[in-house]
């Protein structure tokens, strides 16, 4: 017997694009396949194709193929009675796995988690092969980029014949005062061996720092072959409480003992909080009230494509939580298990989003057979998160108050309530997909109808409906209402959804109580969902280098408790973001956060000041343009116009009569040299970590030159790769995969990833053999 060894397996695959007949047979020949790690995204590695049939959905990046993966292994064995698992964080899509030529199983859906058993095929202290079959050849595909391949980790897992099942905790806290937390937990124990197995199963709740803060223990005998569920109550005293501000996270370790000999050990990270819906008061988080600062996000990272990478998802969150987004909502599918890590250790509440369409898409013609089991999948792997807020079963699902949906609705609802009745389920409603009778009739109408899909959820989730908040509310007094998706700048108007006003739909959230939050489409720009020549949704408040845009200082004035000011130039010379024309009402105007615009020399020129402070004074070159009142603003829109003038610009913010922050910005010069900037400038040797360098054109003085791009070509030296180029530009037809950028507004990224040998690496970039620049990492 032995305890549990959780191995990554994600090293030293084969790869090869193209259906193979005989792929899957341990003598299958794989010598001339490319060699590769996972996680990993073979469409992302292409060029784009104009032509490809639901190109917009795909940000024209092709994948319509099937692709194969190998892999050759040995297993020890510590003892006789070892079982083998392979868990699969997410493969897209229709996968299928072989191990020694047996076929183990398959998976459709892309995007959940899911376990095999390989214990009745795997040669011991022989070579075993596992073959993975990836088909992404079924039409149409999902609305917005999904990559093609094993794009998640991986991971290979020991136990004993007597175990925890995988995803088989569930941890509550039922009651909590400040005084202690009662503590209950639901563990799923499975006897492999053909006899009964008395044994001990303790289970100890370990505080953030380790320290033991309660701890039970049963003894109990399973049949075998069999599995049971037992549940240990305990309790901590004085417990620390999780919030967004205080992400405090305890550990409940569950050990199984057999004659006093450890056979297993499951860890499960969870949180101590307390949520309240009041039908009055909104939500409430620890006894406190609480409005939800969210954004949407999809799944891709960029020129990473939709392959995983843990640091690349951390930098993009710090992002969010620097403008004060305290929430994000999964669109429109389960995400990456690291990434509810992420969230649980930041402090960021989640939305975690099952299905997007339900069966109008590639889903249809399997959702009948298969949507418990993936709905469960994503309700058994998540639901110890404390991030977890919320489940959704759908967006913006068609035939919405037909009965044929709201009976899709309750059975999805039912089964979330079953399988964790702590959490309130919603589903996000957008009104396009009500009758067309009522896309612009008489709003009695609209509120009848929405009263039917409100009576079947929790939460009645809403996309880009703020204008018909108050009216739903006065015909449903106890309703509270989610803004599951809003604008990111402009706000529905009257009876309309096209048409906008400049108040932030965030007004809508703090002025009503029964309003507990929005989310923001989208927080970051993705792939895909647009038209040609655009890759992607460029709308979002961050682009796809993880560059913050301008627009995104408003949501931070709005969300942010910490003082902030910041000029943003209106600049109608400017190269807007090309957007398809159904999406501009997503769209802001067209700024920039730079003071260089010699087109506006001797000419008056707009700008705004995004502020949360109750004054803004601006001062170009010493001469003060005077003070304004964000009393005066309503919409937080502080706007100026003046003469331009080079040199530089400065925005103070204060409270009163006390300065509390302040935004420059300086004419930049001709271009002088290139800075590269990276945000970890040592790496682990260990092929897979990675660093990202932030490349900018600067002048003499270091500003950054925004207004004259230029071709880079980099090289890098040592033991590394670059593993993706970006600039943020959508429109770009530059591949992500190469030794080449043009830079988009001074600026370009680079992702450099490790090799296996420590060392250094040199990345080194030029345009024109000109402008040079150099950055070292330290690789041990």
């Amino acid at each position: 017997m032995g305890s549990r060894v959780i191995m990554p397996f994600r090293t030293d695959w084969k790869f090869v694009e193209g259906n193979y007949t005989g792929a899957e047979k341990t003598d299958y020949n794989d010598g001339h396949w490319r060699d590769l790690h996972l996680p990993h995204d073979w469409s992302i590695e292409k060029s784009f194709d104009p032509h490809m049939p639901y190109g917009g959905n795909q940000a024209y990046l092709p994948r319509w193929s099937v692709g194969w993966y190998r892999k050759h292994f040995n297993v020890e064995p510590s003892s006789p009675k070892q079982r083998v698992y392979i868990q699969f964080d997410g493969i897209h899509s229709n996968s299928e796995v072989w191990l020694n030529g047996h076929f183990v199983g398959k998976r459709p859906y892309g995007y959940v988690s899911f376990q095999y058993d390989l214990t009745p095929y795997i040669r011991w202290d022989e070579e075993n092969v596992i073959a993975v079959k990836v088909d992404n050849t079924l039409l149409p595909p999902d609305r917005w980029y999904s990559g093609a391949g094993i794009y998640r980790n991986v991971w290979l897992i020991y136990t004993d014949y007597l175990h925890i099942t995988e995803w088989g905790t569930y941890i509550t806290t039922p009651e909590i005062s400040p005084d202690e937390a009662k503590v209950s937990a639901r563990i799923q124990v499975s006897n492999h061996y053909a006899h009964a197995v008395e044994c001990t199963i303790m289970t100890e709740i370990l505080d953030s720092q380790g320290q033991l803060k309660g701890k039970i223990e049963n003894r109990i005998t399973l049949a075998g072959l069999e599995s049971e569920e037992i549940e240990q109550k305990t309790r901590v005293l004085e417990p620390e409480l999780w919030s967004p501000d205080h992400p405090v996270l305890y550990e409940a370790q569950m050990t199984i003992y057999c004659d006093n000999t450890e056979v297993d050990r499951y860890r499960t990270p969870f949180g101590i909080r307390k949520v309240i819906l009041d039908s009055q008061k909104g939500l409430l988080l620890n006894g406190s009230s609480l409005k939800l600062k969210g954004v949407c996000i999809h799944h891709d990272l960029g020129c990473l494509g939709a392959a995983y990478h843990d640091t690349a998802m951390k930098r993009r969150l710090e992002k969010l939580k620097e403008m004060g987004c305290n929430s994000i909502r999964f669109a429109h599918n389960p995400m990456a298990p690291e990434l509810l890590d992420l969230c649980d250790q930041m402090g960021f509440l989640v939305v975690d989003e099952a299905f997007d369409k339900w069966k109008s898409l590639s889903y249809e013609h399997l959702y009948d057979e298969w949507w418990e089991k993936d709905l469960e999948a994503m309700l058994v792997r998540d639901r110890n998160h404390p991030s977890v807020l919320m489940w959704s079963v759908g967006n913006e699902v068609e035939n919405q108050g037909q009965p044929s949906m709201l009976n899709m609705l309750e059975q999805l609802v039912a089964f979330c309530h079953k399988k964790d009745p702590t959490r309130p389920v919603t589903c996000a409603l957008e009104p396009h997909n009500t009758p067309i009778s009522l896309h612009d009739g008489p709003i009695e109408a609209k509120v009848e109808h929405t009263k039917l899909l409100a009576q079947r959820v929790d939460v009645l989730g809403l996309n880009y409906q703020e204008q018909w908040y108050e009216h739903y509310r006065a015909a449903m007094p106890d309703t509270l209402i989610l803004g599951t998706e809003t604008f990111p700048y402009y706000r529905g108007k009257d009876n309309r959804v096209k048409g906008y006003l400049s108040l932030n739909p965030w007004f809508d959230v703090a002025n009503h109580d029964y309003v507990i939050g929005q989310f923001v489409w989208s927080g970051i720009d993705y792939l895909g969902e647009t038209s040609h020549p655009s890759k992607g949704w460029s709308s979002g408040l961050i682009d796809t280098c993880g560059f913050r845009k301008p627009v995104s200082y408003l949501q931070q004035s709005l969300w942010s408790d910490q003082p902030v000011v910041h000029i943003a130039v209106f600049n109608d010379h400017m190269k807007s973001e090309y957007n398809p024309t159904w999406t501009m009402h997503w769209k802001s105007p067209t700024m920039e956060d730079h003071w260089t615009f010699p087109e506006y020399a001797g000419k008056l020129i707009r700008l705004v000041t995004f502020t949360n402070c109750e004054s803004v004074e601006l001062i170009v070159n010493e001469e003060s343009y005077g003070e304004r009142k964000l009393t005066d603003y309503p919409n937080h829109l502080i706007l100026w116009e003046l003469p331009y003038m080079p040199g530089k610009i400065r925005a103070i913010g204060r409270n009163g009569n006390q300065q509390v922050c302040e935004h420059e910005l300086t004419a930049a010069g001709l271009p002088y040299a290139l800075k590269l900037e990276a945000d970890r400038a040592m790496l682990p040797a260990d092929g897979h970590e990675i660093s990202h360098v932030e490349v900018t054109v600067i002048d003499q003085h270091g500003i950054v030159v925004p207004n004259q791009d230029v071709d880079l070509s980099f090289e890098l030296h040592g033991d590394g790769r670059i593993l993706g180029i970006d600039n943020g530009d959508l429109t770009s037809d530059e591949p992500y995969k190469g030794k080449e950028r043009r830079t988009h507004r001074g600026r370009c990224l680079v992702i450099v990833q490790s090799g296996d040998v420590a060392g250094e690496l040199l990345l080194q970039a030029s345009a024109d053999g000109e402008l040079q620049g150099e950055v070292s990492l330290k690789v041990e």
